[in-house]
């Protein structure tokens, strides 16, 4: 049933991918799912490590037999699992190309949150850079609920910044199945997305009163949101006991971190978040590498910085709307700050922070852009369409200016 499943997840995609009508997302998109159906049958059954494939397998089974496996966000991924299990027949590679589908969707909700963040940006880059990145692409072919949650948080982002910015009371409606389907898979991302969503909201509600927020007003917001986080985190997730019992926990296999710190109290854990947060965004570092896997991820903490740094300039250096890019940082602080606290395993962290490194290839989608136009000049292939070409060429201009500019005055504040 391979076969079938396969082919199921090529028709699917022409199909919504025509509908999305971008030829080049098209050909990037069958070229990434071929290549996730080449890892789901080729690679994943012959590698080293197998996360929790069994526990999700096992509880799939018991959901495609009629039985309700234990309370659980791996039993609640085990309904869609168990779905695909029902359909196509009992084999993990079955799943593992449904994720792969799903990891190729991705890019559709990115697409549009990148346009609402930044007017007039190239999102060919940033499409490529979605479904190609070398770790993420893995991850998301693998037979677990990663590829279903990183699509359903950024469907969820996408669907709330649409209703907010167009003050859309059933749009707003639509979000809350697809926040409670996230939090049954992912419950640390849905409280996450509600942070963000509600200093969105924040936001948008003080526009309505001051043409332009102020930083009292934003210091206001964001300290609030950050409250109420910390609250929700401490409540819902996790007690202070079972916050060092899982620190104790993921502190085990090669890939470790930070073993052996406890917190001695809340204040000991608001006080280290943000060293955490970085260990948790950047491991593995260079004296971590002990076997390929270790040096593989690193690549991808290079990858990570270089981002990083993108998005600090494209934010620094280029016109944005506040609204999206307060909902971006929100999810950005409070998700690796909320991650990190628990995670202390960069085999883990690999997985866990697919949605974070998605974030800063949205928030430097300008410097991307530029990237890509002088490859392309580097080539000399000129864009698909020379109006592109000049938009590009202008805001590559424009970018460098600012940069001299900023060089030549450091201390011109330009008010």
């Amino acid at each position: 049933m391979v076969v079938a499943v396969t082919v199921f997840a090529f028709l699917a995609f022409i199909y919504i991918a025509r509908r999305i009508g971008d030829e080049l997302y098209l050909k990037l998109g069958l070229i990434a799912l071929l290549g996730h159906v080449v890892v789901s049958v080729g690679v994943v059954p012959n590698i080293p490590y197998v996360w929790d494939f069994g526990q999700f397998d096992r509880a799939a089974q018991q959901v495609a037999t009629g039985t309700l496996p234990s309370g659980s966000t791996v039993a609640s991924f085990a309904a869609v699992q168990g779905v695909v299990y029902a359909i196509f027949g009992h084999n993990e590679t079955n799943i593992a190309i449904v994720s792969g589908l799903l990891a190729v969707l991705v890019p559709i909700p990115i697409r549009y949150i990148t346009t609402e963040l930044y007017d007039h940006v190239s999102l060919d880059t940033v499409t490529a850079l979605v479904l190609f990145l070398p770790l993420p692409f893995l991850m998301l072919s693998l037979p677990m609920r990663d590829s279903t949650s990183v699509f359903v948080f950024f469907s969820l982002l996408a669907l709330a910044l649409r209703a907010i910015q167009r003050n859309n009371g059933a749009l707003g409606i639509l979000t809350v199945p697809l926040w409670g389907m996230l939090y049954l898979v992912r419950p640390e991302l849905a409280l996450v997305s509600l942070l963000a969503i509600l200093a969105t909201i924040s936001i948008k509600v003080i526009e309505t009163f001051e043409l332009e927020p102020s930083l009292r007003s934003l210091i206001v917001v964001l300290g609030a949101v950050g409250a109420i986080g910390f609250s929700l985190f401490a409540e819902l997730l996790y007690s202070f006991d079972r916050v060092n019992a899982a620190l104790s926990y993921r502190a085990s296999g090669g890939a470790v971190y930070l073993d052996g710190m406890q917190y001695n109290s809340w204040f000991d854990f608001l006080l280290i978040a943000p060293g955490r947060a970085v260990y948790f965004q950047f491991t593995p570092f260079p004296l971590h590498i002990e076997s390929i896997f270790h040096l593989l991820t690193f690549s991808g903490t290079v990858i990570a910085m270089i981002l990083f740094v993108s998005a600090l300039r494209s934010l620094y250096e280029c016109d944005y709307d506040r609204t999206t890019a307060v909902l971006l940082i929100v999810v950005y602080l409070a998700g690796t700050a909320g991650y990190g606290a628990i995670n202390s395993n960069f085999g883990t962290g690999v997985r866990h922070r697919i949605v974070f490194d998605f974030i800063l290839i949205m928030t430097a989608a300008p410097v991307i852009a530029r990237w890509e136009l002088l490859v392309r000049e580097w080539l000399g292939v000129v864009p698909r369409h020379r109006g592109e070409h000049d938009e590009q060429q202008r805001e590559t201009q424009e970018l460098n200016r600012h940069v001299k500019a900023r060089g030549e005055y450091p201390n011109d504040t330009g008010e």
